[in-house]
C-alpha cells in the first residue's frame, strides 16, 4: 500500500510537470506571436518620411476620365496616426484593404469590381500636430487606392494663430464635390460641431447639381444622430442635425457616410441610409465588441442605382487585443453583469 502511495504521488508529480510546461511552451507561443504583430508598426515607425502629398482636389482629378456603373469604394474612419496603438491597428486595417481588388477577371486581368478610391470620414491623425499629420501621410502612401480625406474635430489641435491650418497643408480642401462615373460626392466639414447657413446654402446648391446623377453620397465627420440610441436626436449636433437630414430626405441623398463615434451603425431616416464607420484604429474604448465597437472598413459596391454596404471587420493586432481589447470587453462584461 504504501508502494502504491508513493508512486500515485510520483505520477501526479510528473503530471503536473507536463501541464505547467505545456502551459509555459503555449505562453512563449503568445508572447511571441505578440511581438510578432508588433513588426508592422515598427518598420513603419523607421519608414522614410514623404516630400509631396497628394491633395484632395488633385486626387478627384483621376474619376474624370472613369466609365461604366459598376465601381466601389471604401470608406474608413479615425485612423488617429500619431501613437503606437492606432498606428498598429490602423496598418493592418491598410493591409485588408488592399487585397479587396485581388480578384480579377482571367480575360484582361482587370478587377472583377474596380474600386476607384477610398476616404477617411475624419480624426486622420491622433492631435493633429505637423509630426502626426507627417505620419498619416506615409500610412496613406501605402494604401494602393486614390485616397481623398475628410477633416475632423482633432484634425486642428496643432493649429497655431497665424499659420496656415494643417489639414489644409497637408490634405487640401475641406468642403469640396466631384463625380465618379453615374455618383455624386459631396465633402462636408462639421469638425466644430457645427453647420453654418452658408454651409447650407452651399450644399444645397451641390445637391441640386447632383440631380441627374444615379447616386448621391455625403462624408462628413460627425454624425447628425447619435448612433447608439439610434435617434435623430443628439445633443451636440441637434441645432443643425435636423434640418440637414431634412435636406438630405427632399434630395433623395443615397447615403451619409460619416465616423467621429467608436462604434458601426448603419441606420435609415427619411430613405436616406447613414452609415456611421468610427473603427479606422482609434481605441475602441466606449462600447464592447459585441456592441459593434469593433475596428473595421465599409466596402461599397455601386452598380447603376443599386448600392450595396458591407461591413468588414478586422481583429486588431494580437498584441493589442491581450493589452487593451481583452480587459475592455471582461470590463463591460463584468458592469452588464452588475446592472
Amino acid at each position: 500500500m504504501q508502494h502504491n502511495k508513493h508512486k500515485n504521488i510520483d505520477n501526479s508529480c510528473r503530471s503536473g510537470g507536463a501541464g505547467r510546461r505545456i502551459l509555459g511552451i503555449l505562453f512563449a507561443v503568445v508572447v511571441l506571436l505578440c511581438l510578432y504583430s508588433l513588426a508592422p508598426v515598427i518598420m513603419f515607425i523607421f519608414k522614410p518620411a514623404l516630400e509631396g502629398y497628394t491633395q484632395n482636389i488633385e486626387t478627384t482629378e483621376k474619376f474624370k476620365n472613369k466609365s461604366g456603373d459598376n465601381f466601389a469604394f471604401l470608406v474608413i474612419s479615425d485612423t488617429a496616426t500619431g501613437i503606437l496603438p492606432t498606428e498598429s491597428a490602423a496598418l493592418k486595417l491598410i493591409s485588408r484593404m488592399n487585397r479587396e481588388d485581388r480578384f480579377r477577371n482571367d480575360k484582361d486581368n482587370t478587377e472583377k469590381i474596380p474600386i476607384d478610391f477610398a476616404v477617411n470620414v475624419g480624426d486622420v491623425t491622433y492631435r493633429g500636430t505637423d509630426d502626426h499629420f507627417r505620419s498619416y501621410m506615409k500610412m496613406e502612401s501605402m494604401i494602393k487606392y486614390p485616397v481623398l480625406n475628410v477633416k475632423g474635430n482633432h484634425d486642428d489641435d496643432g493649429d497655431r494663430e497665424g499659420q496656415e491650418p494643417l489639414f489644409g497643408k497637408y490634405c487640401g480642401e475641406k468642403e469640396f464635390s466631384f463625380t465618379d462615373r453615374n455618383s455624386y460626392f459631396i465633402v462636408l466639414d462639421d469638425s466644430d460641431s457645427d453647420f453654418t447657413a452658408e454651409q447650407f446654402e452651399w450644399f444645397e446648391k451641390e445637391l441640386k447639381k447632383s440631380a441627374h446623377y444615379d447616386n448621391r453620397f455625403v462624408f462628413m465627420h460627425k454624425p447628425p444622430f447619435n448612433p447608439y440610441q439610434q435617434s435623430w436626436y443628439r445633443i451636440e449636433t441637434c441645432p443643425w442635425s435636423y434640418p440637414f437630414m431634412k435636406m438630405c430626405e427632399r434630395y433623395k441623398v443615397t447615403a451619409v457616410f460619416s465616423g467621429h463615434e467608436y462604434v458601426q451603425r448603419t441606420v435609415k431616416f427619411g430613405g436616406v441610409t447613414y452609415v456611421v464607420s468610427g473603427g479606422g484604429g482609434s481605441l475602441l474604448h466606449e462600447a464592447p465588441s459585441w456592441d459593434n465597437s469593433v475596428l473595421h472598413y465599409i466596402f461599397v459596391k455601386v452598380n447603376g442605382d443599386y448600392v450595396d454596404y458591407e461591413i468588414r471587420k478586422v481583429f486588431p493586432p494580437l498584441w493589442e487585443y491581450f493589452t487593451f481589447y481583452l480587459w475592455k470587453d471582461l470590463i463591460f462584461f463584468v458592469k452588464d453583469l452588475l446592472n
